[in-house]
């Protein structure tokens, strides 16, 4: 993450922020996985989507065997006498689940790819930026990162709910619990939106988002089938078109925030 107070020496990989932040998005996976371990109908489309995913990340179904491995070895130095048999022949019996499911998602998001538009559809055609513009896009995106990703986030979804305060109601506390990390040092309480950790979090996700599709703006042959890819995910989360043009505005807002003057016309 873009954070002022994160190091960024990646050079020893065992002392790693981003791989300790990168395993934790697995744990709280997995959580979520065990509190829907009772409601197939929520945990089987959760983990379709999760395993589809990973069809971007270079993947492939030993892995999942690999990472099975690794963390019943976790669970067995975390819990030590307490991972009896019987504690160890459940989790197994669960992670066979849950790597399954997600198998087949990563298996159809690969039937899929090949059908997914590599070119501009028409429709954003017009919208297409110069070379000029992409440079500008690409100066600017650089002073946003210096922020940190969870604060720019933050910043983005007051402006948000400013524009469109009805768009709250997307984000009921049992919504903005699946987006908590499991944080010692976070706080629980979710009753006011407007000072949400799992808020921030969220649209910390629509941030790195753009950060990748800035990476991407010369190549649209990637750049497309990732975006078409993320806007289909969106169909789960009770959006509309009109949000979209309602983010675009609160990003521009956040954006003539955080840039100040640096935010000129061009």
């Amino acid at each position: 993450e873009w954070s002022p107070d994160e190091g960024d020496d990646e050079s020893n990989v065992y002392q790693s922020s981003a791989l300790r932040k990168l395993f934790s998005k697995f744990v709280n996976a997995v959580g979520c996985a065990v509190v829907g371990l009772h409601d197939s109908d929520k945990v089987v489309p959760m983990l379709t989507q999760l395993g589809a995913r990973h069809i971007n990340y270079g993947v492939n179904e030993a892995h999942w065997e690999t990472l099975g491995k690794a963390f019943t070895l976790t669970l067995r130095e975390i819990l030590r006498e307490s991972f009896t048999q019987e504690v160890e022949a459940a989790w197994s019996m669960a992670y066979t689940f849950m790597s399954s499911i997600m198998i087949e998602g990563l298996r159809g998001a690969i039937a899929k790819r090949a059908a997914v538009p590599k070119q501009i559809p028409a429709s954003a055609l017009s919208a297409v930026p110069s070379e000029q513009m992409k440079s500008a896009v690409e100066r600017s995106w650089e002073q946003v990162q210096a922020l940190g990703t969870y604060n720019v986030g933050e910043i983005l979804y007051r402006h948000t709910f400013m524009i469109m305060p009805e768009a709250i109601h997307l984000f009921p506390p049992e919504v903005r619990l699946k987006y908590r990390e499991w944080s010692p040092d976070e706080g629980n309480d979710e009753s006011n939106a407007y000072e949400s950790p799992a808020l921030r979090k969220l649209f910390s996700k629509f941030v790195n988002a753009v950060g990748c599709a800035v990476v991407g703006l010369h190549d649209s042959s990637k750049l497309v089938p990732m975006l078409t890819e993320l806007g289909a995910r969106h169909i789960n989360y009770g959006v509309n078109e009109a949000h979209w043009e309602t983010l675009g505005k609160a990003f521009k807002s956040a954006l003539r925030e955080i840039l100040r003057e640096s935010f000129t016309q061009e």
